[in-house]
């Protein structure tokens, strides 16, 4: 009998919490799909970099279980609500209470391994998805390929009984301690509302006064490269961001609704009135889930804006640590056998050596030492001669230099010294003073000197008297370089900078000393496709537990709100009129929560920007990253917002 009410009760419920059953399935189709993903032998074989991918996945995953519980037992305790009356009338019927827990248990379990048995078809259509986009960034041959994972099953099955348990211990619990009075007015119980309401504008002015102070004091943590902000003081910002996000969502629809009251132009204009009221009630009903939302789109922005900030700085990483194929700084006797290495399974189109020099007056160090200009205790110096040679191989313009001028070339993160007085002229150790021609960080490459965030370029004649630091190699191939042919590099230069310490172990001090496009590419690469999954994976997971929670909260109150819009009706306002009304109330709802987290994730990503600026094209890339990453979440959140209101607008002419 029970079985048979559960699976009557379950088929009903599908068509009234039909979202809640699709967010739940879109959850498990990415917990399988990145399963999938992080078990693919084509995947992990791409690069040694993604061998951490599957470990990223599993910790992701399990911070993924704990926000999918929340969501799945927020619903369950809103679904029971819903259906206390129904389960009030069995206990008067003399149904035990135990009963009643066992057959909505069941219910909630049919609901659950529906979501999880389509959530297996959508998610191997993911996969290919994911497989195709991660085989596009690494430039290789895509195929579909649907292979049967039992890792990936079992894992997926695990989390799925993992999320359950929790969730239906809570419920069991719930049911417990409730008596008929409380299952047959459980329906009407709200969230506690503010207390001291009479003090909401001083908490509301209080809230955005710590939200000011936590945004300023974690602009404060960032100003340039090389100075380590405190871990603790973020933190600290991190905890009043959210106190004040709660603060702000708690008294934001009093305070609203004193505004419209308060200005008889506003109050009497058209439906303000009925919407602000219905706004103001429903914020303070469910004001604490409300703020747990924003704070859940705070962490989306934010994910989303992260992920533009790596892509930008792996891609630009590229052309700053390889922008040749082959780049090798080690004794020029040796050179011989890595050209002969490299022929061997690479065509040579361009190859060039060089040497760097010391200048121990440290005369540029000394003035970018603030800003962390490397581990060299010395100036290097490159010929004018070798610069354009590199210049040139790069496709870039050559220089000229009078016989007393210098260049500096610098990477972005020394831009504030361009107009430094104390680089205006410099003295070297052998005594030639040279005055500043052009100071750039346009292209720079950091193979240029390695150990140093600069060169500083000089006239031929002037490096003759001065210590050669060391030999450089750089060659350009017809083929793409691999990370193999780096391995060789490595092995075949590792007497230079590797030796073996008092215990017995290999220690290598500089392995920049080889670097190989192919093997940065691969990396790079690697690190862009953990981070991007990671943070896309997390904002979508964020995005739909709100749009759901959201639009199930906005639809249970379709039968209480139908009265209120059938007597503005009667009161002679016409359909389209009200249909205008439903859409303003259902944006305000909706979009209270996105406000103060596009504030917040601006000003952090601003933050963000003065450290990542020096690996990104430009000071102002973070702007294009953080328009992208609104883009991608209204796209999401729209959709929930568009379906909810077309069934609540449906719910309420019906």
């Amino acid at each position: 009998m029970f079985c048979k009410l559960a699976l009557r009760n379950a088929k009903r419920s599908i068509k009234d919490y039909i979202i809640y059953l699709i967010t739940v399935t879109v959850a498990f189709s990415f917990i399988f799909a990145f399963n999938l993903l992080s078990d693919a032998k084509e995947i992990l074989e791409l690069s040694s970099m993604m061998e951490n991918f599957k470990l990223v996945m599993y910790v992701v995953n399990v911070f993924i279980i704990f926000v999918v519980c929340f969501l799945i037992n927020y619903t369950t305790k809103f679904m029971f609500q819903k259906r206390s009356k129904e389960f009030g009338t069995y206990m008067l019927l003399g149904i035990e209470k135990k009963k009643i827990a066992r057959m909505f248990t069941l219910e909630i379990l049919i609901l659950g391994f529906i979501s999880l048995l389509i959530s297996i078809g959508l998610g191997y259509i993911l996969n290919i998805l994911m497989t195709y986009i991660i085989m596009n960034i690494f430039s290789a041959p895509f195929k579909v390929n649907i292979t049967f994972s039992l890792t990936a099953f079992l894992l997926t099955f695990l989390y799925f009984g993992i999320i359950y348990l929790i969730v239906l211990f809570f419920l069991r619990r719930r049911i417990s301690k409730l008596k008929i009075h409380d299952l047959i007015y459980y329906e009407k119980k709200n969230e506690r509302k503010l207390r001291f309401k009479e003090y909401r504008g001083l908490i509301l002015a209080i809230s955005l006064f710590l939200g000011i102070v936590a945004l300023d004091t974690f602009d404060k943590q960032f100003t340039r490269v090389g100075v380590e902000p405190s871990f603790g003081v973020i933190i600290i910002c991190l905890l009043l961001i959210i106190v004040s996000i709660y603060g702000v969502i708690y008294t934001v629809g009093d305070f609203f609704l004193s505004v419209v009251i308060n200005n008889k132009k506003i109050k009497y204009r058209k439906d303000n009135l009925f919407v602000a009221r219905n706004f103001s009630a429903k914020v303070r009903s469910m004001s604490f889930t409300l703020g747990t939302l924003t704070v859940l789109i705070t962490l989306t922005l934010i994910c989303l804006n992260m992920s533009g900030l790596f892509k930008g700085m792996f891609e630009y990483q590229i052309d700053t640590y390889a922008p040749y194929d082959v780049m090798i700084a080690s004794n020029e006797e040796k050179f011989g056998e890595f050209i002969d290495i490299i022929d061997n399974d690479f065509t040579i189109e361009e190859s060039y050596t060089y040497n760097t020099y010391k200048n121990n007056n440290n005369v540029v160090k000394n003035v970018l030492d603030s800003a962390d200009s490397g581990w060299r205790d010395y100036d290097q110096l490159i010929k004018l001669s070798d610069y354009n040679k590199l210049l040139a191989m790069r496709g870039m313009e050559q220089v000229t230099l009078n016989d007393d001028e210098y260049i500096l070339h610098v990477n972005r993160g020394y831009e504030d010294f361009r107009n430094n007085k104390s680089l205006a002229s410099i003295t070297l150790d052998n005594g030639i003073t040279l005055k500043q021609k052009l100071f750039t960080s346009y292209k720079f490459t950091s193979s240029w000197a390695i150990g140093s965030g600069y060169i500083v370029v000089v006239p031929d004649y002037v490096v003759e008297n001065l210590e050669v630091v060391e030999n450089h190699l750089v060659i350009n191939t017809k083929e793409e370089t691999t990370e193999k042919l780096a391995n060789a590099l490595v092995y075949a230069a590792a007497s230079d900078f590797c030796e073996e310490n008092e215990y017995g172990y290999t220690v290598c001090y500089n392995l920049s000393n080889v670097t190989v496009r192919g093997q940065e590419i691969a990396n790079n690469n690697g690190m862009m496709t953990i981070s991007l999954f990671v943070c896309y994976y997390v904002a979508i997971i964020f995005t739909t537990i709100v749009g759901t929670i959201l639009a199930i909260q906005t639809l249970s109150d379709a039968t209480v709100y139908k009265y209120r819009y059938q007597v503005l009706e009667k009161l002679g306002v016409e359909k389209r009129e009200v249909n205008k009304t439903i859409l303003k109330q259902l944006a305000l709802f909706f979009f209270l929560p996105i406000v103060y987290p596009i504030i917040i994730s601006f000003f952090s990503i601003r933050s963000l920007n003065k450290i990542f600026k020096i690996a990104l094209v430009s000071d102002t890339s973070y702007l294009g990253y953080f328009a992208l990453s609104l883009v991608i979440f209204f796209g999401i959140y729209l959709i929930y917002f568009i379906a909810t209101y077309f069934s609540y607008k449906k719910n309420i002419n019906d």
